[in-house]
């Protein structure tokens, strides 16, 4: 099995130096480039290692959500499974459900 495990970027920096300091990304738009480098990842262990399980991890995030909603059917196209990690640490096989 392999599995790309990615969380979801914050406002401010980790980095106790840049303590009180603003990132200038956008945490959605970078978002949206760790979802693509997810499904890279994915996509590559599936081209090396085609017969191991692989797996997308991520937190139970709106916007991961909705990436999720629009990529779908390519994933289960390319048998790239989702896991979902709510904030309790409970671990989902499914997506959630968008909260309208």
């Amino acid at each position: 099995m392999g599995a790309e495990v990615k969380g979801y970027p914050t406002v401010g920096y980790a980095d106790p130096k840049r303590a009180g300091e603003t990132k200038k990304a956008n945490p959605k738009n970078q978002a949206g480039t760790w979802y693509a480098k997810a499904i890279l990842a994915a996509m590559k262990l599936r081209s090396g290692e085609p017969e191991w399980a692989n797996v997308i991890v991520l937190p139970v995030i709106p916007y991961y959500l909705e990436l999720y909603e629009q990529t779908r059917g390519s994933l289960d196209l390319a048998k790239i499974e989702v896991w979902w990690i709510e904030f309790s640490g409970e671990m989902l096989k499914q997506a959630p459900r968008l909260q309208s």
